[in-house]
């Protein structure tokens, strides 16, 4: 540790700087000894805190595996997954589940190998996390997994569980040997992979071709870019070129096919929650982080509007705004078929989502000194350039844990679908005990399975937005 004084323009005395130095890592043991036990106060709590959380464990274990009348559960375990999805179709909601893993895993690896292509770029040493320590992130959803599987009467649900992570772990080990200079064309097959899994249970028609053509195109401008042109306007050309045609390809293979699938009216269950909350949050972000700019823009009409919408849904309940997408929302719609109930929901959702990360973001944008800005400027980058180069990845990088608490909420608050009469998790336990033979009957049980669902997934998120806070040093420097 070193002191040294630092004399800071237009004040008089010095402020002293200290240097703290890196932090001194303990051994568990140690650490224990000297936080936990450093003298008779700090021992007495921390013995009186072990044992009430020993009683409280041991309690909530000897209600799940001893206590528990789990029957309720168990024999309603797909009706608490998908709800009352046909069950002739339930091959569609399989295949998604493979394909999604597929999907995760490749994600995952692309990742991987951009992380070590820009290490190497960097000249810095790239390690991957061992096995433990994924295991430590994801223990959460793995014990959700191992609780569903011990409530199964039968070996399906096994058999595709392990089917699913061994997709995901060979796609993952396909997607981290792709050279990391590729990461675009991965990422590209990701968003394919992505929608072609929605589409198996939603079917491929409508505009279907849109979210379809919307990756392959993204593939085609990284291939453009890959190639040496002579002018740029040859590959301008060319770029815009090839995006019209693989959205026209697009096109004519959906207007061929046109498969139809299962409207996600008769969409319930778990199986619901998590996608209106993954495309709510697909949604809400970039539209916040537009409302952020606009708030922060130098037109008065951009700002006066951003900040009207922004203050406008933070003061409306989320209950509210889901009422009126279901009963306004036509009204404002020149059209003669009328968006599903679950549309309304979505539209919703990612409008209230989107006030809150715009402030959010607005607080990181504040946070960025003038200083930054300026040097951009300085070295000739337009306004746009030192936005998205210098100002949005710092901004980002400091509402991590804000915005992840946000889209946690997000998730959870997909329980209120169940007041416009959709099925979600918590609302499939009134099929539940509708049933003769478990009304009145493991209620408690129910209420505690739908809770562990939910605290999964949220401390997952968590999990992974405590990992890129310790990888980005939010807080640190």
């Amino acid at each position: 540790m070193s002191d040294r004084p630092f004399m800071e323009p237009g004040l008089e005395e010095p402020i002293l700087v200290i240097d703290e130095g890196p932090r001194e890592q303990l051994p568990p043991a140690k650490w224990v000894r000297r936080h936990l036990f450093n003298n008779w106060y700090n021992t007495l709590i921390t013995v009186l805190l072990v044992l009430a959380l020993g009683y409280a464990a041991y309690r909530f274990a000897l209600f799940l595996f001893v206590n528990g009348r789990w029957s309720p559960v168990r024999q309603n375990l797909t009706l608490f997954m998908v709800g009352r999805f046909p069950r002739d179709e339930l091959w569609r909601i399989v295949t998604q589940v493979i394909v999604w893993s597929g999907t995760l895993g490749l994600a995952w690896g692309a990742a991987i190998a951009g992380a070590r292509y820009r290490a190497t770029l960097a000249g810095v040493p790239y390690a991957e996390d061992p096995l433990l320590a994924k295991v430590r992130r994801y223990w959460g959803l793995l014990g959700l997994l191992i609780l569903i599987l011990l409530l199964t009467e039968s070996f399906g649900p096994l058999i595709l569980a392990l089917v699913a992570v061994g997709a995901g772990a060979v796609m993952q080990s396909v997607g981290a040997r792709v050279p990391g200079h590729n990461a675009g064309f991965m990422w590209a097959a990701v968003g394919v992979l992505g929608v072609g899994g929605y589409q198996i249970v939603s079917g491929f028609h409508g505009t279907g071709w849109l979210w379809m053509g919307a990756p392959l195109a993204w593939g085609a401008v990284q291939l453009m870019r890959r190639i040496e042109w002579r002018s740029f306007r040859r590959r301008r050309i060319a770029t815009i070129g090839s995006t019209v045609g693989v959205f026209g390809l697009a096109y004519a293979a959906y207007t061929i096919l046109d498969l139809d699938g299962v409207g996600w009216d008769k969409w319930e269950g778990l199986h619901l929650n998590l996608i209106v909350a993954t495309l709510a949050i697909v949604l809400a972000f970039p539209l916040g982080l537009l409302l952020a700019l606009a708030r922060r823009s130098t037109f008065p009409a951009l700002r006066v509007m951003a900040t009207s919408y922004i203050e406008l849904i933070r003061g409306v309940p989320l209950i509210s705004l889901l009422l009126m997408a279901q009963f306004f929302i036509g009204f404002f719609l020149s059209t003669t078929t009328p968006l599903s109930t679950l549309t309304r929901a979505i539209a919703a959702f990612t409008l209230f989502t989107s006030a809150y990360i715009a402030e959010i973001v607005r607080g990181g944008l504040q946070s960025v000194p003038r200083g930054q800005l300026e040097a951009g400027q300085s070295v000739g980058l337009s306004p746009v350039g030192v936005t998205r180069l210098i100002v949005l990845p710092q901004a980002l990088r400091a509402v991590i844990p804000a915005m992840v608490g946000q889209f946690i909420a997000l998730f959870k608050d997909t329980s209120l679908l169940s007041i416009i009469s959709v099925a979600e998790i918590l609302d499939v336990r009134s099929l539940v005990h509708a049933q003769a033979a478990f009304r009145g009957f493991g209620i408690a049980e129910t209420l505690v399975f739908v809770m562990l669902a939910f605290w999964a997934f949220s401390f997952t998120m968590s999990r992974e937005s405590q990992r890129l806070e310790r990888r980005l040093g939010v807080g640190e420097r």
